[in-house]
């Protein structure tokens, strides 16, 4: 039945979800959630040099190196788990007001239409050239000052899709702050899946994005099991790691 099948495609996306944050940083986050839990559990018994254990690895002080209109070099001092002093380099977004908030919302949008079972997601493609060539990536964009992170999800979406997502029949799913590359950089995102109605008429046909000027994006109506690791294996775009372990853990997900 159709809601069956919903039902077991929401979970394969909880698997392929599960796949990019423990593919990236969901297993530390794991074992230092279990790590804290376990010192918290026994924290009202421990002695002051416990406490004072507790604290390290720890932030010295950030000093800025250089910088662009968007970008800046900063050298983090800190001290690691045995006390020592070192040194880090990290790259970070100079529109980041606080290292406690995310810079971005990464969409990952559902194509659904009353009636029938097949669910397609959309992808865009676009030259970056740090990489010196096209990758494929979920729609994804930086969080406006004072939006919300729904907002920030299907603001993007329609900008680089054209595709109008729900908000208030069927919520977006945000969530928690995950990081990017983190031996390089400070960013970090949060993932919102946002279900798109095909019935709406807003989205019928191929909508128009509302690109900024000097963005050139192409975008990919797959469906979300048998198109998206196809394209994925034989696109001409480099795969964004997030993508690519989505679709794996979609793969992994489909026996079970």
């Amino acid at each position: 039945t159709e809601s069956t099948t919903s039902f077991l495609i929401d979970i394969h996306i909880e698997i392929a979800l599960a796949s990019m944050f423990v593919g990236s940083v969901g297993l530390p986050f794991l074992i230092s959630h279990t790590l804290l839990t376990l010192k918290m559990s026994n924290q009202q018994d421990a002695p002051a040099s416990t406490s004072r254990q507790q604290a390290l690895p720890r932030i010295d002080s950030v000093t800025p190196v250089a910088s662009t209109k968007w970008l800046s070099l900063q050298t983090i001092d800190y001290t690691d788990e045995k006390g020592l002093a070192r040194k880090w380099d990290v790259a970070t977004r100079t529109t980041k007001s606080c290292r406690n908030h995310a810079d971005a919302v990464v969409i990952i949008p559902l194509l659904k239409k009353s009636g029938s079972d097949q669910v397609e997601t959309l992808l865009v493609e676009q030259f970056r050239p740090p990489v010196g060539r096209t990758t494929i990536e979920f729609p994804a964009g930086l969080i406006d000052k004072d939006e919300s992170l729904e907002d920030a999800a299907l603001r993007e979406l329609r900008e680089e899709t054209g595709f109008v997502g729900e908000k208030c029949k069927v919520v977006p799913q945000v969530s928690r702050e995950v990081c990017m590359s983190p031996g390089l950089t400070d960013e970090s995102v949060h993932i919102v899946v946002v279900e798109v109605d095909l019935n709406n008429p807003y989205n019928f046909g191929t909508p128009k994005p509302h690109l900024d000027e000097g963005e050139f994006v192409t975008v990919k109506r797959v469906d979300l099991k048998a198109g998206l690791k196809t394209v994925l294996d034989d696109g001409a775009g480099m795969p964004i790691q997030g993508l690519m372990l989505f679709a794996m853990g979609l793969e992994i997900g489909t026996p079970l």
